[in-house]
């Protein structure tokens, strides 16, 4: 098998290089790119078309998720996700049977997924993962039904309906979200929130 391309989309630097040089543990592997955003994440899957993507869930400009739905199936590379989100989140990638790394993850955790989906790039090279298409379907079906905003509430994740959200309020990094009597900060840009039906 040829060279492994991927491309990583973090916007933290540390994340980003802490993949990188995981990676570099992969001969088989190439790093082609790095994305600090998700805007920037399409703009580089599109004209590089990696066969494996990192992809942080949480970023600015388009979270994971966007990212993913903006992609034709046919140019959807293989993709491991990297998040901070907490284990009750994940229940979504583990019902669809796709790989991610819950930050901070160890290097033995990191090897077993990168392993896992170049083992998948070697059975069936150019063919979309149909786990990955069913969860982006999902996806896209979740839009339809309201969009929501996932919050991290202590323990847990909360989703947000944005028809309940008041106002927004910029807040450095951060957006705070106004729902009736209660705020919620999330990580991600007042404009890229504004844009949401």
């Amino acid at each position: 098998m040829s060279r492994v391309t991927v491309l990583i989309a973090d916007d933290e630097p540390l994340a980003r290089r802490r993949i990188r040089s995981l990676l570099s543990r992969h001969p088989e592997v190439e790093v082609v790119g790095e994305a600090e955003d998700g805007r920037r994440a399409l703009q580089m899957v599109r004209s590089l078309q990696p066969a494996l993507l990192f992809l942080d869930i949480q970023m600015p400009e388009l979270n994971g998720f966007e990212v993913l739905e903006e992609l034709p199936a046919k140019m959807t590379p293989e993709v491991i996700f990297v998040t901070a989100y907490d284990r009750f989140a994940l229940r979504a990638f583990e019902v669809h049977a796709l790989d991610y790394l819950l930050k901070p993850f160890t290097r033995a955790r990191f090897t077993r997924a990168v392993d896992h989906c170049l083992e998948r790039l070697r059975e069936s090279p150019g063919v979309p993962d149909p786990h990955l298409l069913s969860l982006v379907e999902a996806l896209r079906r979740r839009q339809q039904e309201g969009e929501r905003v996932a919050v991290r509430e202590k323990d847990s994740v909360e989703l947000v309906r944005t028809a309940e959200i008041d106002w927004l309020e910029g807040a450095g990094n951060y957006v705070k979200l106004h729902v009736g009597t209660r705020e919620h900060l999330v990580r991600d840009t007042l404009r890229s929130l504004e844009a949401r039906p």
